[in-house]
Order: C-alpha cells, then structure tokens, then sequence
C-alpha cells in the first residue's frame, strides 16, 4: 500500500509539472520564434523534465515489485 501511494504520488508531481510546462509554451504565441522567449524555454525545461519524472516513476514502480 505504501508503494503504490509513493509511486502514485510521484506521478501526480511529475503530470502536474508537465502541464504547468505545456501551458507556459502554449501561453506565449512567439514560441516559435527566433529567438525563443524565455518563459517558453522554462516550460519546454519543465515539461522534459517532467517526461523523465514520468520514467523515473515506472523504474521505481517496477524496482520495487515484491517478490
């Protein structure tokens, strides 16, 4: 039980970040441009991150099997 809620917790962070990341790109219409603006290079940095949090999450879930 303690597993699950650490793991499910790990991976509500790591969703809620991503969102946060994806919504500072999609917020700002130049993010496209040359050069990038700054809030959508931290929300594109928050929401790679945010992937690897997700990875991490399914390393700890399976590292952790009992058994």
């Amino acid at each position: 039980m303690r597993r699950a809620i650490f793991v499910g917790i790990l991976l509500v962070i790591s969703l809620a970040i991503y969102a946060v990341g994806v919504v500072m790109m999609l917020s700002n219409p130049e993010t496209n441009s040359i050069p990038t603006p700054a809030d959508s290079v931290v929300g594109a940095a928050l929401a790679m991150f945010a992937t690897l949090g997700v990875f991490v999450t399914g390393f700890v879930w399976l590292s952790t099997e009992p058994g």
